[in-house]
């Protein structure tokens, strides 16, 4: 009979305050006892046959205060009863600030006691936990049994990194389960009734299972660093730091560290979690950068890249200093958003042409994927099973195998180039000898010739004399004609950018020594991909020729140069020029682009450029590409300021 039947039964006659003494004690003794029991929470039912259950949608969860230390009788007093929350998601992940969380639930034996039965808790990541178990037929509490990453493994009955707390069947069929845990950044709590012989089995199974992932990860990483001490490669050096990180972060996220390395009272408990995830991201996306060289593919993929690198480095920060749940909101954040962009860009660069992309595009697919499918399950968006749990380590293994043959197809791309330019360079060799022994041999006939009649060879002597200075003569055109095409721009007949970046070297040298002044114009066609359109490519082309023949009209002097910058930009360097008059040859240039007559169809097509000058004297302690840089914004300016104009860059 319940305490509430008791009560009804209760005789309705009022009574006297010395009569009701009594009865009050007892009944508030009967309620000290039965406090537990009549705090009911959710109900486990173990059957015949079962070999696990789940406890997480419907376990009651308290969140106790930071000036609180509660006990077991007293988080289960009547008067917490409004403190407790049944949890309604299918899975305990959740925020957390630190502070001690209650769970309670009911665990019934539906069956014989044939087993051994536990409580299993595999998220390691969790600082402490206590399990209290109360008997209601002996109405006491069964002892207390601890875990957790920050307490001795040898406190625990079962030696294994995820927490299996025997749950106490042999006095009783049914018991109530109070779980005390704490944990910091994202409280993750998987909590599972398992039979004890098949979790230890299952254990055993992931041991090994993580075993060979732990293997192949250190397999690849002391080969990848061995090729990186024998080629001083640095993807090879990005790429260990990619493993050692992964490695790291495998050895957190299983418990396994902390338990066979560097045991419970460790910083590498607290934080090595999220600090190594964080850096094998910020590792992985230096090494996309190098390996694809992002720097000389694509602007937007470049500078997407570096936004990538200045997050993962604030999210290092933040781990280091101690912000869990900032670090915990970014790291989701930026591992969402990192999946995205890294597969975009492996896509991307694959479309156009890069073969090495497409080694990328599948290996960062299967980890991002993998980490997807294993994260969901953890938030209960997706039913969780062994392999959802395994779809990050099985795309860790799948990603690492596929990055290192990526990196042996570059060694063999490279190997190929080099093997291509020294069989060029074999061949030059070998015309080189062969025009030798021909000319040897020549002068072998001429020497014979001489014998047989000397009248005849000093004729041909002669012949041949000449004939030799006008091949030399012809080959010293050759050359001259050949160096000027070397520096010369094929379409525009303009100087080329290499010319253009060894003569303003040597004009910033000459300035920083003479005191001089040096004046760059950076000139930009303004919407050239409009007449591209417009006039199609051969017509831009005949736009880029006439731009160019009006900067050349537009400089007079010898020591002035006019290259051509990149696409639809130009370059004009003016020594010993000062800021006014580098604007008025700026003036001069817009206006006799301006003016250019450029006939398509019948119908002129206006023609335009913005112009960026810079123009002091160069100053050794700040490098030429600060220079250059200057013009560049000072172009940007100009467009800006709606094209068709001239700007000066501010004097630093």
């Amino acid at each position: 009979m319940s305490l509430k039947d008791v009560l009804d039964a209760a005789p309705p006659k009022p009574m006297s305050v010395h009569r009701c003494r009594l009865p009050l004690l007892l009944l508030g003794a009967v309620w000290a006892l039965l406090m537990p029991v009549l705090a009911q929470a959710l109900e486990v039912v173990v059957k015949p046959g079962t070999v696990s259950v789940l406890a997480q949608q419907g376990v009651e969860l308290l969140f106790e205060e930071a000036d609180e230390k509660l006990t077991p009788n007293q988080v289960m007093a009547p008067e917490m009863a409004s403190r407790w929350k049944p949890h309604d998601r299918s899975r305990i992940n959740m925020p957390s600030s630190g502070k001690p969380v209650w769970a309670r639930f009911d665990v019934r034996l539906d069956g014989p006691l044939d087993r051994d039965w536990l409580l299993a808790i595999e998220w390691v990541q969790i600082e402490t936990i206590d399990l209290h178990q109360y008997d209601p037929a002996t109405r006491q509490w069964v002892g207390l049994q601890e875990a957790g990453i920050t307490r001795p493994h040898k406190l625990r009955s079962i030696k294994d990194p995820a927490t299996g707390l025997p749950i106490a069947f042999d006095r009783a069929h049914k018991l109530t389960l109070l779980v005390r845990v704490q944990a910091r950044g994202q409280l993750i709590l998987p909590m599972r009734v398992w039979d004890a012989q098949h979790w230890q089995a299952r254990r055993y199974d992931f041991a090994m299972g993580y075993g060979l992932l732990l293997g192949i990860l250190g397999v690849m990483f002391f080969y990848n660093l061995s090729l990186y001490i024998f080629t001083r490669e640095p993807s090879f050096r990005t790429y260990c730091g990619y493993l050692f990180s992964v490695i790291g972060y495998q050895l957190c996220v299983t418990g396994y560290g902390a338990l066979y390395l560097w045991g419970h009272d460790n910083w590498l408990n607290r934080y090595g979690y999220p600090l190594f995830a964080t850096a094998s991201f910020f590792a992985a996306t230096v090494f996309f950068r190098r390996f694809l060289d992002l720097a000389h593919e694509a602007r937007h993929l470049n500078r997407m890249n570096q936004a990538f690198i200045v997050l993962w480095g604030v999210v290092l920060v933040t781990a280091f200093i101690n912000v869990p749940i900032l670090t915990g909101v970014l790291l989701a954040l930026g591992m969402f958003l990192s999946g995205i962009a890294g597969i975009y860009t492996a896509a991307y660069l694959m479309w156009r042409g890069n073969v090495l992309a497409r080694y990328i595009l599948v290996a960062w697919s299967a980890i991002i994927f993998g980490t997807y499918i294993t994260t969901f399950g953890m938030m209960g968006l997706i039913p969780s099973n062994d392999w959802v749990n395994a779809a990050q380590p099985i795309g860790f293994i799948v990603e690492t195998v596929l990055l290192s043959i990526a990196l042996a197809a570059r060694i063999k791309r490279d190997r190929l180039l080099k093997l291509a330019a020294e069989r060029e360079s074999r061949e030059l060799m070998h015309k080189v000898q062969v025009e030798r022994e021909e000319k040897i041999r020549a002068q072998e006939h001429a020497l014979n010739v001489q014998l047989k009649a000397n009248e005849e060879l000093e004729l041909r002597v002669i012949d041949r004399t000449a004939e030799l200075k006008r091949a030399m003569e012809n080959i010293e055109l050759a050359n001259r004609e050949l160096a000027k095409l070397s520096v010369t721009d094929a379409l525009t007949k303009v100087h080329n950018r290499r010319y253009f970046d060894e003569t303003m070297k040597k004009e910033y040298d000459r300035s920083s020594r003479s005191g001089s002044p040096l004046a760059l114009l950076l000139v930009d066609i303004d919407y050239f991909k409009k007449i591209n359109d417009t006039v199609g490519h051969l017509g831009g082309d005949e736009c880029l020729k006439l731009v160019a023949a009006a900067l050349t009209m537009c400089v007079g002097r010898s020591t002035d140069l006019v290259a051509r910058y990149g696409g639809e930009e130009f370059a004009v360097v003016l020594p010993g020029v000062d800021a006014a008059h580098a604007m008025d040859v700026a003036e001069r240039i817009r206006k006799a682009v301006e003016d250019i007559q450029f006939i398509y169809r019948g119908r002129r097509v206006p023609v335009s450029v913005s112009l960026g000058v810079v123009a002091r004297v160069a100053d050794t302690s700040r490098p030429l590409s600060e220079f250059i840089r200057e013009a560049d914004q000072a172009l940007y300016g100009a467009k800006g300021a709606g094209r068709n104009c001239a700007m000066l860059a501010e004097a630093a």
